[in-house]
């Protein structure tokens, strides 16, 4: 399957067509009772329909054969560079062949299937074998496309997709001690093909015909920024560089270009691109799609009834689908359907996240040219390049090129096309960071809704329902749902999932926390609403012992100072968190201490003022103080509760909570002055 896209273990299988019967006399295919269900292709898009299948309610009702044209099992393409670094081939298979005899599948690897046959339903392999079906899945991928370009066959001039291939390449360098490469094709299979080469320790130039890299992913902006972190790497990169013949000289291989002069290297590696292998359906008289594949409807069905196709091979509607997610979901479709079920295949917006020659480069949603009305906002930072795409106002498409912390929080946002405010606009192109504090959002914190596994399409509520379930490791959590077995990059979602455990984290203070900031707002709330506490109207008036306090002036000066004293102490326990040399104690604690006395203050104020905001000066600084209060408190409750929630609610804490901050601290600012102030015309006066 094509390459382009995150894929890892997925991606590869539906890369190939693999496909051939064995024998004549089929041993389960026979069982009267058993639909013959023939997979053509061991791939990767072959091997996920077979694990859907065995895992319906109507296994029973099909015997399954699953004909492959490689010599091995469906295995992890993405990964083959690994095998240089002395991986086993044993650890890219996806399944062993011992999987496909426990669950009755009838594995026939090393055939090419040659003929189908429609009106007597039958498959023709190249060893003469015939095999009869009930059902035929085309699961056949794709095929590296070599440009037209003389001498492509050459001795030195290889495409890269397979094990087979990746051994000849070792083979061919190790034995004319290649030194120099050029990679044809600059998309994600061109810099995956880099990253082989590299790795064999050869000098590598990138040639791509277009005016940047990854074309079809990436705006002209974010290409730059990505060549020039490849470059960085010791990577040559020509762009609009149109190769037209390579010519074998002297043991070396010569490009020639349109439009440069001639450079030689010592081998050649085409990614040009993929085509779908859909040579049997046209020539079995199958209808194809206007570019080509195996055209079939949103039910995966072809133009024959008993046949159907998924993968790479298959034009649904006349698109191909290139990415791992939509191959499984053309599984999951097509054994539901099998299995009775209603249901059809939906296209939605696909993700590639993948570290391309260790450049981390990621496309969400919708792209520039898919968004004809959508409104493009960037960061362009030290750490990489970030956009945004956004129809009214809504995230519907993302791309970076570089670490994004925050990408978890986008790929939730562009998966619910969450609004985006003014403001968060302006933080992006600042900071690179849309939303405040949202790096710190744990897994075990996220709706149910959100999306950890976007190539398989697994939520965070289906990984809590097979936590549930006693699936308590990644290894388990990944083997129940699927999720982290394509390209792999949730992998340490699954890992912090099961490894911090969906507990509440235990803060210390933030009970204490809690409760007095709820009490300081609802206090600061009641100062706003209540009228002035009324002095005594006689010299008899109990109420004249109590409004002493606002009447004298020494009791006045007392509270005055007292309450001063207390916001002294409330800043100094607010410098824990940003004076680093402060250490000693826990910031919890700290905290703690810092509400408990901006609570202590307010009842201060009451003693002090008797509920009497005053005029002019006094006035503005008595409401700056229960606005202080007012926000502290909310900001002391958000503070309190981001770990003890989850979802939405935790979302929506974690991301107001460091707004109430700065607003409390702003509100602090001013508030010296006006306590000079104050204090001036007091004595003054």
């Amino acid at each position: 399957m094509l390459r382009e896209l995150p894929v890892s273990r997925s991606h590869a299988a539906c890369l190939s067509m693999q496909g051939a019967p064995q024998l004549a006399a089929p041993s389960v295919v026979d069982v009267p009772s058993a639909k013959r269900l023939v997979i053509v292709g061991g791939g990767m898009a072959a091997h996920g329909f077979c694990k859907r299948v065995i895992g319906s309610t109507q296994r029973s009702r099909f015997a399954i054969s699953v004909y492959g044209e490689e010599p091995r099992p469906a295995y992890d393409r993405v990964n083959l560079s690994s095998l240089l670094s002395g991986r086993p081939e044993s650890d890219l298979l996806l399944s062993p062949r011992e999987w496909y005899e426990a669950n009755d599948i009838d594995l026939h690897t090393g055939r090419r299937i040659t003929r189908i046959d429609l009106q007597r339903q039958q498959i023709h392999d190249d060893q003469g074998g015939v095999q009869s079906y009930d059902h035929l899945v085309l699961a056949t991928g794709s095929y590296p496309w070599v440009p037209p370009i003389s001498g492509s066959d050459s001795p030195g001039v290889f495409v890269y997709r397979t094990i087979d291939d990746l051994e000849a390449i070792q083979r061919y360098v190790r034995e004319h001690g290649a030194k120099t490469s050029a990679v044809i094709g600059g998309g994600l299979l061109g810099l995956e093909a880099a990253k082989v080469i590299t790795d064999l320790g050869l000098a590598t130039t990138i040639l791509e015909v277009a005016p940047g890299l990854m074309p079809r992913q990436l705006d002209a902006q974010a290409a730059k920024v990505l060549r020039e972190k490849v470059e960085s790497l010791g990577v040559d990169v020509h762009v609009t560089r149109r190769t037209k013949a390579i010519e074998p000289r002297d043991g070396r291989l010569t490009l020639q270009f349109e439009n440069a002069e001639p450079s030689q290297v010592d081998i050649v590696l085409v990614a040009a691109g993929i085509r779908p292998r859909d040579e049997l359906a046209r020539d079995a008289g199958l209808e194809l799609g206007p570019r080509g594949g195996i055209a079939v409807n949103r039910r995966l069905e072809t133009s024959d009834p008993h046949v159907f196709a998924i993968g790479e091979c298959a034009a649904v509607d006349g698109h191909i689908h290139g990415l791992v997610a939509p191959c499984y979901r053309m599984a999951d479709v097509l054994a539901a359907r099998l299995a009775g079920e209603q249901t059809e295949f939906v296209d939605s917006e696909e993700a590639v996240e993948l570290k391309l020659l260790g450049v981390p480069v990621i496309t969400l949603g919708k792209a520039i040219g898919e968004s004809t009305s959508g409104v493009v906002v960037t960061h362009d930072g030290k750490n990489g390049y970030r956009k945004l795409i956004l129809e009214q106002g809504r995230v519907v498409g993302a791309a970076s090129v570089g670490e994004w912390d925050d990408v978890n929080l986008i790929r939730m946002s562009v998966a619910q096309h969450k609004r985006l405010w003014p403001t968060q606009r302006v933080r992006f192109q600042r900071t690179g960071m849309p939303y405040a504090g949202g790096t710190g959002l744990q897994i075990h914190q996220w709706p149910g809704h959100a999306t950890v596994c976007s190539c398989m399409g697994i939520t965070r509520h289906q990984l809590g329902m097979a936590i549930a379930d006693g699936h308590g490791t990644a290894a388990q959590l990944s083997a129940a749902t699927g999720a982290g077995t394509a390209c792999g990059t949730c992998t340490n979602l699954l890992c912090e999932l099961v490894g911090e455990g969906p507990e509440q984290v235990n803060v210390r203070g933030s009970k204490v926390v809690l409760v007095t900031s709820v009490l300081a707002a609802c206090l600061a709330l009641a100062l706003f609403l209540t009228p002035p506490l009324p002095f005594a109207t006689s010299v008899q008036d109990s109420w004249r012992k109590i409004d002493l306090f606002w009447r004298d002036g020494f009791i006045k000066q007392v509270t005055g100072f007292s309450l001063l004293f207390l916001m002294l102490a409330a800043l100094v326990f607010s410098l824990r968190k940003r004076v680093k040399r402060i250490s000693f104690g826990e910031y919890g604690w700290w905290r703690a201490a810092h509400a408990a006395i901006g609570t202590a203050m307010l009842f201060g104020l009451i003693v002090h003022t008797g509920v009497r905001m005053g005029s002019n000066l006094n006035f503005v600084l008595s409401l700056t103080f229960m606005l202080l209060a007012l926000v502290g408190g909310l900001a002391g409750i958000a503070s309190s509760l981001e770990s003890k929630l989850s979802g939405d609610s935790a979302m929506f804490m974690r991301a107001w909570r460091p707004k109430l901050t700065w607003i409390h601290i702003a509100l602090f600012v001013p508030l010296p002055a006006l306590l000079a102030g104050h204090v001036f015309s007091v004595y003054w006066y």
